[in-house]
């Protein structure tokens, strides 16, 4: 059978490379030069130097013409995955656009995924990054205060040298490098601020599948230790990622129906705590009036409704830049699990308010 002319085209620019010794980025032949010397149509041409091109053989410039692309002095793309939790919403936008200032300045370009909290997909992403030979990885780990299922994956991240940062949060087992913040002191200074007001009574909502949600219960109860308080006597609501959409709003209705219920709530964070400040007011209550409420993260949820909630800050762009920082001083200088750690402070606004003894 006789070959195609266009594969004719594409046998002859081979062969021109390969005994013209070329370098990386010489003319090639122009179309008018070929389509002239074989007597074919210029578009028989072009559709050989499109599948030259899909070979990344060949480059073609508009008006300059086509140059040899000598695939051994291609520069690699630098990339670094980042995969958190989530994506779209919460704090999340501000965290991954403080990576990306840092990722960018660096000329490295950015992949983005996110696991929706399931360790499963956790798992995919991860398959996807050591497949991939991506140069670094920001993560956030998945139900971090659970045994991980994927520590064979990180493993052969770290055989293959690939490495990572934890975000927010990290998997004790692995003693990573991270950039965190001290949930611990958060939960502390939430608590200890209602105590100060001269709440007792206080009741606390947390997160019990990540250690953030661990580690601020742990700083609410240290903090009732500290005053005076024994801390079993406290209400604490705990709830896990899928109970987060019913869980709180349900807890806190149940709250108020004690005779004696609380008159302060620490909540795990900002989203959480619209819930609960719901449940107060269909209660026919009002906040900070009758129950005070302290919150975490300082989202664009702690001011979004008429109660501005009083919250622990995260401190979001930063702790990405910091995590970015982190990665690069590995990569770059070879530090070993460089790490960050974040003390929160407590922004004051209107939900919290003195208790008065009678």
């Amino acid at each position: 059978m006789k070959k195609a002319k266009y594969r004719e085209i594409i046998d002859y620019y081979k062969n021109y490379i390969e005994h013209h010794e070329l370098i990386d980025g010489d003319l090639l032949p122009s179309e008018s030069e070929v389509a002239d010397k074989f007597k074919y149509s210029r578009d028989t041409v072009r559709r050989a130097l499109e599948e030259l091109e899909k070979e990344k053989i060949v480059s073609r410039k508009r008006g300059k013409g086509t140059f040899y692309r000598d695939s051994k002095n291609t520069v690699k793309e630098k990339r670094i995955a980042v995969i958190t939790t989530y994506l779209s919403n919460y704090i999340f936008p501000n965290i991954i656009s403080g990576i990306e200032e840092v990722v960018s300045s660096k000329h490295y370009t950015l992949n983005l995924a996110n696991t929706d909290n399931d360790p499963n997909k956790e798992r995919k992403h991860l398959r996807k990054v050591i497949d991939n030979g991506v140069d670094g990885l920001i993560i956030e780990p998945t139900k971090s205060a659970l045994d991980t299922h994927n520590m064979d994956l990180y493993r052969e991240l770290k055989a293959k040298k690939i490495p990572f940062v934890m975000l927010n949060a990290y998997y004790r087992e692995l003693n990573p490098s991270y950039a965190i913040v001290n949930d611990y002191k958060g939960g502390y200074k939430a608590a200890q601020y209602l105590l100060q007001l001269g709440h007792t009574n206080i009741a606390g909502i947390f997160k019990e599948d990540d250690l953030q949600g661990i580690f601020r219960q742990k700083g609410f109860k240290k903090a009732l230790t500290d005053y005076g308080i024994d801390p079993e006597s406290a209400e604490i609501g705990t709830y896990i990622t899928s109970q987060i959409s019913s869980y709180p709003y349900h807890w806190m209705d149940k709250m108020l129906s004690h005779k004696n219920r609380p008159t302060a709530v620490v909540c795990y964070n900002d989203e959480i705590a619209v819930d609960i400040v719901k449940a107060i007011i269909d209660n026919g209550l009002k906040v900070p009036d009758d129950i005070s409420v302290v919150s975490f993260d300082d989202s664009i949820l702690a001011t979004a409704t008429n109660v501005k909630l009083t919250t622990v800050r995260h401190p979001k762009e930063e702790l990405g830049r910091h995590a970015a920082r982190l990665l690069f001083n590995m990569l770059e200088i070879g530090v070993e699990k460089p790490r960050f750690l974040y003390n929160p402070e407590l922004v004051v606004r209107d939900s919290c308010k003195e208790l008065r003894r009678r």
